[in-house]
């Protein structure tokens, strides 16, 4: 009797420790998962605010949304993703959380998580136009080509006005060699906005590509018209000219492009051709330095510079500089041509 006795106590006693240990884990539990950020002074007072607000409400999912959307600002993704998370568990039937949740996880890196969630999002509602789009999207950026062209027609199946997947199809279109199609879409997304830097600049490659420097050079116009601070379509009208032969337009543009981009080192080398070739040497020269010290790798920069000093008569600096070009491009053929004429190699 009193052996059963005592093993019912020692029964008791563990039974009670099993307890108390399952409810200390219980609390813990529930502790780390509502942690307050609210105090968290790594975060933005507007990250902070809306936790106080979900401290307050803790089922409001719209919170929850609105602070994910701080946090990928601040780039908290970690946080953003528990935080889109928790929205879903409130809201399953809401299909942007969803599409939100993998826009986190794409930028975060976690790719075939965030695919997941684009296929989930279609799946909670499959003529939603934003959750094909980002589904569509995402296979476009991970370059599963065939895939997103499939997406991409579904959506315009849904809606053939939307900008974006017209867009984008023509990007596919032109990815794959479509030059014609890619033309037409590219045109439509235009018609359909009004007007679009992005579809201009496109078009203007393409027709420059072609041959068709009128077109190219239309498109061109209508993008600085569109985006007049855009370096890359005064770089690229600049490049143009420059091989029609029109110096001067050609000059004004790659101005235009260091004005707007001091570090295009490429607008500062083309400028420095077209001096060079009009021999203003000095002049070039401080085109061509600026250049190699932006792109420290340019060996063409280090070449002309060599030629440069080379037509003023100033050997030994020419020949530095065309060995410079060698260090970086050992096959650099104009720098070997330049030292054999300068008698230090045969």
């Amino acid at each position: 009797m009193y052996i059963c006795h005592t093993l019912k106590k020692i029964l008791f006693i563990v039974l009670l420790g099993l307890v108390a240990e399952s409810m200390l884990f219980t609390s813990c539990t529930i502790s780390n998962d509502s942690v307050s950020l609210a105090n968290d002074t790594t975060l933005s007072l507007e990250a902070r605010e809306w936790s106080k607000k979900i401290d307050q409400t803790p089922d409001n999912a719209e919170y929850y949304v609105l602070r994910g959307e701080v946090l990928v600002n601040e780039k908290k993704y970690e946080l953003a993703i528990k935080d889109y998370q928790k929205a879903i568990e409130l809201q399953p039937q809401v299909v942007s959380h969803y599409y939100k949740l993998g826009d986190v996880l794409f930028a975060a890196d976690k790719t075939t998580l965030a695919l997941e969630q684009y296929v989930k999002a279609e799946e909670v509602n499959p003529k939603d136009q934003e959750a094909i789009f980002k589904h569509a999207e995402f296979l476009y950026f991970v370059r599963q080509f065939d895939k997103s062209k499939i997406k991409f027609g579904k959506l315009l199946a849904v809606n053939p006005q939307h900008a974006q997947g017209t867009f984008f199809t023509a990007m596919l279109n032109k990815e794959q060699g479509d030059t014609a199609s890619a033309i037409q879409n590219f045109k439509q997304t235009i018609l359909l906005l009004g007007s679009d830097y992005n579809s201009a600049m496109q078009l203007a490659q393409l027709y420059l590509a072609m041959g068709n420097g009128v077109k190219g050079m239309e498109y061109l116009d209508n993008a600085i018209t569109i985006d007049p601070s855009s370096d890359e379509a005064h770089y690229a009208r600049g490049l143009e000219y420059q091989k029609r032969g029109q110096a001067g337009e050609a000059m004004d543009d790659y101005q235009r492009t260091i004005d707007l981009n001091a570090t295009h080192y490429y607008a500062y080398y083309n400028a420095g051709n077209i001096l060079a070739e009009e021999e203003k040497y000095n002049e070039a020269l401080n085109h061509f330095e600026i250049c190699v010290k932006l792109k420290e790798d340019f060996a063409k920069g280090y070449n002309r510079m060599g030629q440069c000093f080379e037509l003023q008569k100033k050997n030994e600096l020419a020949m530095q500089n065309y060995n410079r070009c060698l260090q970086i491009d050992p096959n650099f053929a104009l720098a070997k041509e330049g030292l054999t004429r300068l008698g230090q190699m045969k």
